[in-house]
């Protein structure tokens, strides 16, 4: 019997070549779906999909989907992954100003299908037993740590008062951005980026004013 040249030969020497082809195979096309979803939900195409909706949407069948990732809930969760990596991709890490937290709040303005996925996620991952519980956790823990840095950074410029605590003005300044945030996807009338800017600048006056 003639052997095909991509077969196996009794060390299994072509075994590591088909497999590497095979998984960049994979690979591709996850990230394709990934890709595709995004782009659907950010531009709230998609509301909270279900898998048949998005399969509908990507032009895939819902088992291919779940071939890939497993479950709707693992993929949507990709979606926020790929979304948090590229967010910290973007991040001009020399820029110690506040003003950097609203630039990325200006990014996601024009991303609402995404917002609206992280905040429903963010919600029901205050359960312990959520597979995003600590992504989150962490998330936030980032997050916070980054602006405290920044605060004490205008602390020590002698824009920001030396006596206010910087965790406490960081963890404040999160939960001024995700509610704004959640009431701009209600009423779109509101910019969250301005109202996040204005909170700062007051917190400068009145540290400037002491």
């Amino acid at each position: 019997m003639t052997r095909s040249k991509n077969s196996l030969d009794e060390s299994g020497e072509h075994a590591p070549a088909v497999g590497v082809a095979s998984y960049a195979k994979g690979a591709a096309k996850r990230d394709e779906i990934l890709t595709g979803l995004m782009r659907k939900l950010a531009a709230q195409e998609l509301r909270n999909p279900s898998l048949r909706e998005i399969g509908r949407a990507l032009g895939i069948q819902p088992a291919h989907i779940l071939y890939y990732f497993g479950s709707r809930e693992d993929l949507l969760q990709a979606v926020i992954l790929r979304w948090d990596e590229d967010a910290r991709s973007r991040d001009d890490r020399s820029d110690l100003t506040l003003g950097r937290f609203v630039r990325q709040i200006e990014r996601n303005l024009a991303i609402p299908g995404i917002v609206h996925l992280y905040l429903t996620f963010a919600a029901e991952a205050v359960d312990p037993e959520h597979p995003a519980h600590d992504f989150f956790r962490q998330r936030f823990l980032r997050v916070r740590a980054s602006l405290a840095e920044r605060i004490r950074k205008e602390q020590e410029d002698g824009t920001i008062s030396a006596d206010l605590d910087a965790d406490s003005q960081a963890r404040q300044l999160i939960a001024l951005a995700d509610g704004l945030q959640l009431q701009s996807l209600v009423d779109p009338g509101v910019n969250a980026a301005n109202d996040l800017n204005a909170a700062i600048r007051a917190l400068r006056v009145h540290s400037q004013a002491r």
